[in-house]
């Protein structure tokens, strides 16, 4: 266990996730605190910072330390600052904008490298949002399965892009744009750590490339059944003020809709602001770099 002198981190689970507390994200970051916040977020892979009195200006740059910030391809971001964008839902709305486990974006060329997510408003309780850790759901595996997975490609799509704003009456699309899609590998390497991670989800993983969909369901539901099991993951509670950050490489997450009771009493605003990724690296070709 790393042994952290500038944050406080607290486990959530023995799978992934962390709380970190006892740091102001408005004020300055210095080194060695940027550093442990490196460190803690390559060992969770999802953290929680509490207490946070964010402006979107300061969400911004905090999660601009990371990588370059992209808009959202279908839905409009802040007038101000379009690479964030809101996620609301009204009291006595019922629909969960991504309740399925998912990969942000997988059908991009580029998916991202990871995202936070800021509590504005949320209700007293519920409302979570679960991730769960890829690179476990890879390494749990058997020896036949992973060695079946190697070399092939997921054919990832967007879908009808009107779903990301015409189940919710506060979100507003961008424009017409058209359904995306992109081919990527069904089990990537991360750059940073060199470790293998499961890259499917049902949300966006649509077929097995250079198969049929019949013949790539039983090994895509079996994936996504397979990932998503409890112990492999964490959920997050909010209260506002919190900010989540989380690998969206080596993650997939869902929002809990849970909204009954009073819960569903209860308007719920989230900001997100998205950092730009690279091209998933497969086992043969991260064995190629090491080589060259």
């Amino acid at each position: 266990m790393t042994e952290y002198k500038k944050i406080t981190v607290k486990p959530i689970t023995g799978a992934m996730g962390a709380e970190i507390t006892n740091i102001d994200l408005t004020s300055g970051i210095d080194s060695e605190t940027w550093t442990e916040i490196q460190d803690a977020w390559a060992n969770y892979l999802v953290l929680i910072f509490r207490d946070q009195d964010l402006t979107d200006q300061q969400q911004f740059d905090f999660t601009q330390r990371f990588g370059k910030l992209i808009p959202h391809p279908y839905v409009k971001g802040l007038p101000e600052i379009p690479e964030i964008f809101k996620i609301i839902r009204e009291p006595g709305e019922s629909y969960s904008w991504d309740g399925f486990y998912h990969s942000d974006l997988m059908f991009l060329k580029k998916p991202p490298l990871g995202a936070t997510l800021y509590a504005k408003e949320c209700p007293p309780y519920g409302a979570d949002t679960a991730f769960t850790n890829m690179y476990l759901a890879y390494e749990t595996l058997s020896e036949g399965m992973k060695a079946l997975l190697d070399g092939l490609e997921g054919e990832n799509e967007s879908g009808n892009p009107e779903k990301y704003s015409n189940k919710y009456q506060s979100m507003e699309e961008l424009g017409k744009k058209g359904a995306m899609g992109a081919v990527h590998p069904l089990v990537r390497v991360h750059p940073v750590t060199g470790k293998k991670a499961l890259f499917s989800s049902l949300a966006f993983t649509k077929r097995i490339k250079g198969m049929t969909d019949k013949e790539s369901a039983p090994i895509l539901n079996y994936l996504y059944e397979h990932s998503i099991q409890a112990h492999l993951g964490c959920r997050l509670e909010w209260k506002k003020g919190s900010l989540a950050l989380w690998d969206n490489r080596v993650c997939l997450h869902h929002a809990v809709a849970d909204y009954f009771g009073e819960v569903a009493k209860h308007r719920r605003v989230m900001q997100r602001a998205t950092i730009e990724g690279e091209e998933p690296i497969s086992i043969k070709g991260y064995k190629a770099m090491q080589v060259s």
